[in-house]
């Protein structure tokens, strides 16, 4: 017959209390022999005779219990039947050894066993109840008492420890415990969906049916019980590293578990649970035994996402985005919130036998409709439905609009569907669609939300593109005014108030708020050589009687900036019974239109100078080339060459409107005939440096002479040569800014010096030195001809 635990409970203590009778009576019959020993006062004391003979009755009587007898350092010196029977260690095998060896590793690093003897001295007992240390390595858990040793002479010698072994009971009343929780856990929790019991040391979970379906789990394997690993699989995987983290933190602490989280379920859809549970440990702090129970939440949970996701909508709304981005952000939500596969929509064409992908969400690893879809593939039944306005397709496979097409919808990761569809004289012009690529049931709730969005989004975009089409109308009017640069101004006669747009005011150089009036604005802001006339127009135009065109070009000096601007001004009034009462117009500033005549005229007395100066250069040049030719043909071509290099530098004049050119444009324009073939041995460097027009002409000239002469005698005349052009700067001072240019050629024929100089040196030396001043030096060294130039570049 087994005892309740209370009642098992109970008898354990009447028999400890018995053990202690027995020990009190037999320590009696020891007092009464020891003649030399007075009656014992204060706490009762175990006393050994000589030879022992009642001390090892005591032990050896003691049959169900652990008596374990020890010197004052804790050392053991006696071990009963019943300890090596409960212990596993013989008495052989312990005696000698520390009684340190049957607590667990944490009591000893926690000093218990000294603690006890230290209480059992000053207290006569210690009393506790813990786990012991069992030969095999395990643990069992027992009720103990330590008692001091005397001898004859009253003083302490060592130690006797007592031990029940109460493991049985201890995890008899564990699972009454974790029962009762589990049932109180199961009670707490209303609309239980499921239970569930984790034996961690076995990590065996046993689950009732209807918990391992939301985990996706058969009911035959849960009732065998599974490892955590399964279960965990069930979980949703975004949310399987922070429940999983939680669990851990619960079987750390032993505080209860409570989470909120998304499982996959037998037949693949998403369910939204919330789990509570708690892990009891054992008496040293492990985890034991995890007991729990979960709740479905899905639909309160599905009910909370569509209200988020109709406030995110809204929130759209309110920042009054474009309908592109609002029909996009329409089926993100929509896909999203319902955790599909696919949701977008599509024109369809007449006769309703092809359909256009307009936009469409994705999730992730789902590819994109076709750009055109041929709905006659997809049967005539699911075409025909196409006209009813809605179809909800729980799976292709077995619904009869579908199933004879269930190939083609695969292809696309479609296994069900709901299409809303806009259906004008009888045929389709629009279908919004939302796939999912497993079977999937699609409740009226889903339906409902999905008009919800479908609805807010048609309206929205409607209304909205609507609003941008006269916004746009509005912009292009705006945007012609400021292409053209045209404020406006409106004069109310009647009440004396001026108004002026931003551009109107900018062109009398006004850029805040201040109060616009006629005679302090508009009167002070024109120039004071143009006022009487301007003043003469406006009267003229403000005259009922001549009503005289206003349409007049004057200057505006800015009344914050003080800037001079040319402004050409027409205007119109409105006259009612004889009165003026409104003058409104435009204005134009047309300073930039001014300053381009000026240029021109500029422009066109400049050119007229260059021309003259390079007719004369070319003029120069041919006398000097051809009277020097040996024939017209080669005076003809140095002539020709000569001319071409000059046209570069001309090229390069026009690009910066005859200002200034860069000198690396200047050298690679001039060299880039010479190049071919040769890029590695025609090289070129140096800093940033800008030439004016004469320098370039200048330095454009000299580069072809030598590089001509190179081609034809120097060091481009072979396979080996190689010329190396460099300019360098120096630190700028009073007098300008130091420059040095080089001319290097290497590799070539010997060269010897001419007995006289040509026209080409002549034409060098001459131009660089007329247009960069400075120094020139033509060196005919024998490893090649060095021509180097250094000057001063003024500011």
């Amino acid at each position: 017959m087994t005892l309740p635990p209370d009642d098992r409970l109970t008898a354990l203590q009447s028999e400890n209390e018995h053990l202690r009778f027995q020990l009190a009576r037999l320590e009696a019959e020891l007092s009464a022999r020891s003649a030399d020993r007075q009656k014992l006062s204060g706490p009762r004391r175990l006393v050994p005779t000589a030879k022992g003979d009642v001390y090892r009755m005591i032990v050896e009587s003691a049959v169900d219990y652990a008596i374990i007898a020890t010197d004052l350092d804790g050392t053991i010196t006696t071990w009963n039947d019943a300890a090596e029977t409960v212990l596993g260690w013989s008495e052989r095998q312990v005696v000698g050894r520390s009684i340190a060896t049957i607590f667990t590793p944490q009591d000893v690093e926690a000093g218990i066993h000294l603690k006890e003897m230290r209480l059992s001295l000053t207290e006569g007992k210690a009393r506790d109840e813990r786990w012991h240390m069992k030969s095999d390595g395990s643990r069992f858990y027992a009720s103990g008492e330590m008692m001091p040793l005397y001898d004859d002479a009253d003083v302490e010698i060592g130690y006797i420890k007592i031990l029940r072994d109460r493991t049985q009971e201890i995890l008899a009343k564990s699972e009454l415990e974790t029962s009762r929780e589990r049932l109180k856990l199961a009670l707490d929790a209303s609309a239980i969906v499921g239970t569930f019991d984790w034996d961690v040391k076995a990590d065996k979970i046993w689950a009732d049916a209807r918990f391992a379906s939301v985990f996706g789990i058969e009911p035959e394997e849960a009732e065998r019980g599974a490892s955590l690993e399964r279960f965990v699989n069930g979980i949703h995987p975004d949310d399987q590293e922070r429940v999983s983290g939680s669990i851990a933190e619960a079987m750390r602490t032993g505080e209860p578990f409570a989470e909120e989280y998304r499982t996959l379920d037998i037949e693949g859809r998403q369910r939204w649970i919330f789990c509570r549970g708690r892990c009891f440990l054992d008496g040293e702090g492990r985890p034991e035994r995890f007991p729990g129970a979960i709740v479905d939440i899905t639909q309160e949970k599905e009910r909370l996402l569509r209200q988020t996701a109709l406030l995110r909508l809204g929130d759209d709304l309110l920042r009054e985005i474009g309908p592109n981005d609002y029909a996009m952000n329409a089926l993100t939500i929509l896909g999203e919130t319902l955790t599909v596969s696919r949701v977008g929509y599509a024109s369809v064409g007449p006769g309703g036998a092809s359909a256009r992908v307009v936009n469409e969400w994705l999730a992730h690893g789902i590819e994109k409709l076709p750009g055109i879809i041929d709905l006659r593939n997809y049967g005539e039944k699911f075409q025909a439905s196409l006209t009813k306005g809605l179809v909800t397709i729980d799976d292709v496979a077995t619904d009869p609009a579908t199933a004879g097409h269930v190939e083609r919808f695969s292809a696309l990761s479609i296994r069900s569907l709901v299409n809303i569809t806009v259906v004008e004289g009888g045929e389709v012009r629009m279908i919004f669609y939302v796939h999912d690529e497993r079977p999937r049931r699609w409740s009226s709730d889903d339906v409902a939300f999905i008009r919800e969005i479908l609805s807010r989004a048609w309206t929205y975009t409607r209304r909205r593109r609507a609003e941008l089409a006269l916004l746009e109308t509005e912009t292009r009017l705006r945007l012609a005014h400021e292409a053209a640069e045209i404020g406006t101004f409106d004069y109310d006669l009647s009440t004396g108030k001026l108004v002026w747009d931003e551009r109107c005011k900018a062109m009398f150089g006004v850029f805040d708020d201040r109060p616009i009036s006629y005679d302090d604005t508009f009167v002070r802001g024109v120039h004071k050589d143009d006022i009487a006339e301007v003043q003469a127009a406006v009267d003229a135009a403000l005259d009922p009687g001549e009503r005289a065109d206003f349409d007049v070009v004057y200057r505006t000096i800015g009344l914050q900036d003080g800037v001079l601007r040319h402004v050409q001004a027409r205007g119109q009034t409105i006259v009612e019974n004889g009165r003026t009462l409104r003058f409104v117009g435009a204005v134009r500033d047309i300073t930039e239109e001014k300053l381009a005549e000026e240029r021109q005229t500029l422009l066109t007395r400049e050119l007229q100078h260059r021309v003259k100066n390079t007719l004369a250069m070319v003029q120069a040049i041919a006398n000097q080339t051809i009277r020097r030719a040996t024939n017209a043909e080669d005076g003809l071509k140095a002539f020709s060459g000569r001319i071409a290099a000059l046209a570069k530098a001309h090229d390069i004049l026009v690009q910066t409107s005859w200002t200034s050119a860069p000198i690396a444009d200047v050298v690679e324009k001039t060299l880039l005939i010479h190049r071919p073939g040769r890029a590695d041995r025609l090289v070129w460097s140096g800093p940033p440096l800008m030439l004016d027009a004469r320098q370039s002409l200048a330095l454009s000239l000299a580069l072809h002479e030598l590089a001509t002469n190179a081609a034809k005698y120097g060091a481009l005349s072979n396979e080996e040569g190689r010329v190396d052009i460099r300019w360098d700067l120096g630190a700028r001072n009073a007098d300008g800014q130091p420059m040095s240019f080089v001319w290097r050629e290497r590799g070539g024929p010997k060269v010897v010096a001419p007995e006289r100089r040509g026209f080409g040196s002549r034409l060098i030396h001459q131009t660089l030195t007329a247009e960069f001043g400075g120094d020139l030096d033509l060196a005919y060294d024998a490893d090649g001809l060095v021509c180097s130039m250094t000057t001063v570049l003024r500011a």
